[in-house]
């Protein structure tokens, strides 16, 4: 990775509330460029110019805000979980569906069936895109724009026991108090079905609000080793036999891999040209 030239003293920028903004933007910008291997507070204040006291301080407060994380054995500084979650946000923005529309349409065409695409957004799920198989009997599930709290439906709940489990307990403390509004859901119940989905990796259901349907899911995993994603299918559940979840499961898998390596790969050329 090239290094990145150090950026201007913040000392120059305008006096008043928009100094502190810009000092604490040069630090987020200076860890970004040295995000594979984090960063000291004497290394983030030499690059940013930044008296080390003063970068200390503002590392020290992005801490307890949980915008960046500090490892202690390496005395580095990482982005942390508010960093990952605007992160996130930040990529509905940039076209993710777009990125995920090709292979919504192989999913489409290999299985016959109805594809989805989950985005996590906070403590919520949201349905960004879905394609169409040719097999004469649709299962529209849920429709695009759907907004859900992680865990209720498939691809959320791929999503969601994909978290880091600490991540997991969040949003699960967040979301319990919103389970009661889907039929049959509730803490345990959830609880189960997270466990359940971790020891396979995937997520195979039958849905709920259709009945005679059933859905199976993965998460899309990036090199952060968090989704960003979900992709799902879903079928009239006699169409769903354990053969033919079976290879739904393979071209899910084979494409959120795909998926998930070319949102790395961007990543890793947007650091090495930052």
């Amino acid at each position: 990775m090239t290094d990145t030239p150090a950026l201007a003293s913040p000392s120059a920028a305008p006096a008043g509330g928009t100094q502190s903004i810009r000092r604490t933007v040069s630090l987020l910008r200076a860890l970004v460029a040295a995000q594979r291997r984090g960063a000291t507070s004497p290394e983030l204040a030499a690059r940013t110019g930044l008296d080390r006291s003063t970068a200390r301080r503002m590392l020290q407060c992005l801490v307890e805000e949980d915008v960046l994380v500090f490892d202690s054995a390496t005395r580095r500084y990482h982005f942390g979980h508010l960093a990952y979650d605007m992160g996130l946000a930040a990529s509905e923005r940039l076209d993710l569906p777009q990125l995920c529309k090709p292979a919504l349409a192989r999913i489409a065409d290999d299985t016959g069936d109805t594809v989805f695409l989950m985005i996590r957004s906070g403590d919520d799920a949201v349905c960004a895109d879905r394609a169409v198989g040719s097999y004469p009997i649709k299962t529209f599930i849920v429709d695009v724009g759907t907004r859900r709290p992680l865990g209720i439906g498939a691809g959320s709940l791929a999503m969601l026991s994909a978290l880091p489990e600490e991540v997991a307990e969040l949003v699960l403390a967040n979301n319990v108090p919103r389970l009661g509004a889907y039929a049959g859901m509730n803490e345990k119940r959830l609880r189960a079905m997270m466990r359940e989905a971790r020891g396979q990796g995937h997520v195979a259901i039958d849905v709920v609000e259709v009945p005679g349907a059933r859905t199976v899911a993965v998460p899309i995993m990036t090199g952060t080793g968090r989704p960003v994603a979900a992709l799902s299918v879903a079928a009239i559940a006699m169409r769903m036999t354990p053969e033919r979840e079976a290879m739904v499961l393979a071209v899910l898998r084979r494409e959120a891999a795909g998926i998930g390596q070319s949102l790395t790969a961007r990543s890793e050329r947007e650091e090495g040209g930052a």
